[in-house]
């Protein structure tokens, strides 16, 4: 009997796998990626920028409305009407400016006879002449130089119409159905009418000051009724332009002290100066700009863009984003002392029984006028986190026995310093502002210097917030 085989009593065991330390430490820097992915993109970044001096380029054209002295004058009597003289022109007492025909019989003779225009060599010669120098003087820069060419021409063609009917009038002397009628001042002619002829600077509105919805009758009638209103005149070379501007730009030019303005005419581009006042027009402020010549160039146009010309400000450029406004506590200056060294302020506070006396408190000054120092109504004690200063405090001169109730208010302009880590308030003055940056004054005592870093996002923070950089 064959032997059996002896079974084998080993048991296998399963071996525990060893753990793989690369693997935990890669996962675990994944996790901590995107641990600092999430807040990375969940927190809002506080950007720093730094304050560098250096100028402002400021848009300082405006759109002025102008005051002039002007008259109406009305026709006489009915009939068709026919113009001799040209819009813009300057008429005195023997120019002819219209005609009328009562029966219109006349007036169509004229009108024929007006057609048939001959030039004489003379005239060619002027018109040749005035398109030489035109050709002489063309800047291709300067378009506006087309339509004073075009004008001039127009002009030119008119005065030879002129002629040419004049010598017709004759011819109707005697007529008591036709009647010529000739300028009753000296003035620029000018065949429209707003409204606003009778305006004066002290008697403007809010509502003149935008052009918005403006409208101008046209006078020239092929029909005309008496009492209705033929041409104006504008009868001084002196005019105003009164133009609006904001409260800033009016405050930095009544700081100028300026009294003269020279200004440049976009449509033309012509220069002038001007005498130079800031007025108000109801609640708007504005620059007043007196004229003593220049009137006839725009004597068609009430309402005129100019460009004042002046420097460009210097001073600490930042960026409007960084601007925010905060409020303060305004407390009168002669509540402060110095206590060893430091200065601050008495405050009344009372024991258990009720007692009162006077403690001591440093507080900040982010600002002073002429009568008072402003003061954080958040500044907190950083031992208890109290507030230094709660609404309806007491302050207390030891020397009159005054008190002072804390509460009155005031709002200023400014931007967070962040120089030492911290978020500071800083009173600025704004000199000009543009849609990007302002420029603000340096040198002030609470406010910046070159190089000083400052929140690029004003509104992102709060006083005494720590910047991690």
């Amino acid at each position: 009997m064959a032997q059996r085989r002896r079974r084998s009593k080993v048991v296998s065991v399963r071996r525990k796998r060893p753990i793989n330390i690369d693997l935990v430490f890669f996962g675990a820097v994944a996790v901590y990626i995107c641990v600092i992915c999430y807040m990375g993109m969940s927190s809002e970044h506080i950007a720093g920028y730094e304050v560098n001096a250096g100028s402002l380029s400021v848009n300082h054209t405006y759109t002025g409305f102008a005051v002039r002295q002007e008259k109406i004058y009305s026709a006489g009597t009915s009939g068709y009407v026919s113009y001799y003289a040209r819009e813009g022109e300057r008429v005195s007492g023997p120019s002819l400016v219209y005609t009328i025909d009562e029966k219109g019989e006349i007036n169509s003779q004229i009108q024929q006879n007006a057609e048939n225009v001959d030039l004489t060599d003379e005239s060619f010669s002027i018109i040749r002449s005035t398109i030489r120098s035109y050709m002489n003087e063309y800047d291709p820069l300067q378009f506006s130089g087309v339509y004073d060419f075009q004008y001039t021409l127009e002009g030119s063609v008119m005065d030879l119409m002129n002629q040419n009917m004049l010598e017709s009038l004759e011819e109707t002397e005697g007529n008591s159905m036709f009647s010529s009628v000739y300028a009753e001042d000296i003035g620029i002619l000018e065949y429209y009418m707003d409204g606003y002829e009778e305006v004066t600077v002290e008697g403007m509105t809010e509502e003149m000051l935008d052009p918005a919805g403006y409208e101008k009758q046209s006078l020239k009638k092929e029909l005309i009724q008496a009492g209705e209103p033929v041409y104006k005149l504008s009868t001084s070379e002196k005019w105003s332009l009164v133009v609006p501007l904001t409260e800033e730009e009016a405050a930095g030019f009544q700081q100028e002290e300026r009294k003269f303005m020279e200004v440049e005419f976009t449509s033309d581009h012509t220069r002038a100066w001007a005498e130079f006042s800031v007025i108000h027009v109801g609640a708007a402020p504005c620059a007043r700009l007196d004229f003593n010549n220049s009137m006839v160039r725009y004597a068609g146009n009430r309402y005129i863009e100019v460009e004042f010309l002046v420097e460009d400000q210097e001073g600490l450029k930042i960026p409007n984003s960084a601007i925010v406004e905060k409020e303060f506590y305004l407390v009168p200056k002669k509540f402060k002392i110095t206590k060893d060294e430091e200065e601050g302020f008495l405050k009344e506070v009372y024991d258990e029984n009720g007692q009162p006396s006077a403690e001591f408190v440093v507080l900040t000054l982010y600002y002073e006028d002429e009568e008072n120092y402003y003061i954080d109504p958040k500044e907190s004690d950083f031992s208890t986190g109290r507030e230094k200063l709660p609404i309806g405090t007491y302050l207390v001169n030891e020397d009159t026995q005054e008190r002072f109730q804390i509460g009155m208010n005031r709002t200023l302009q400014g931007v967070y310093n962040i120089n030492k880590g911290y978020t500071q308030f800083r009173q600025i003055n704004i000199l000009f502002q543009n849609e990007e940056f302002a420029l603000v004054e340096e040198g002030t005592k609470y406010g910046l210097t070159v190089y000083d870093r400052i929140v690029l996002n004003g509104t992102s923070v709060d006083e005494d917030e720590v910047i991690y950089k």
